[in-house]
C-alpha cells in the first residue's frame, strides 16, 4: 500500500506501537514520512481525540494494520 502525506487511514486491527495499543477502528492522518536507512517512519495524527495526539510509527505498522479510510460519497441529507 502506498502511503501519502495527508492521507487518512483506518486501523483494521489493533497494533502495538511504542508501548501502547492503537485500537481497531482508530482513524489517523499521515503528517509526514521520515526516511530512514533501514525502514522509514511515519508521523500520524490520531483523529477524533481532543487534544490532538501525534505518534511516530514504523511504516510497516501502517501497511500491515491499516486501510485507506472510507469517505462518504456525499454528505448525509435530511432525506436519507
Amino acid at each position: 500500500m502506498d502511503i501519502e502525506v495527508g492521507q487518512e487511514l483506518e486501523f483494521i486491527e489493533p497494533a502495538h506501537v511504542g508501548g501502547r495499543v492503537i485500537e481497531k477502528g482508530t482513524h489517523v492522518r499521515v503528517g509526514f514520512i521520515l526516511g530512514e536507512l533501514l525502514e522509514s517512519e511515519v508521523t500520524v495524527v490520531i483523529l477524533g481525540k481532543e487534544p490532538l495526539e501525534t505518534l511516530t510509527v514504523p511504516r510497516h505498522v501502517l501497511t500491515l494494520h491499516c486501510i485507506p479510510a472510507r469517505k462518504h460519497a456525499h454528505p448525509p441529507s435530511a432525506n436519507d
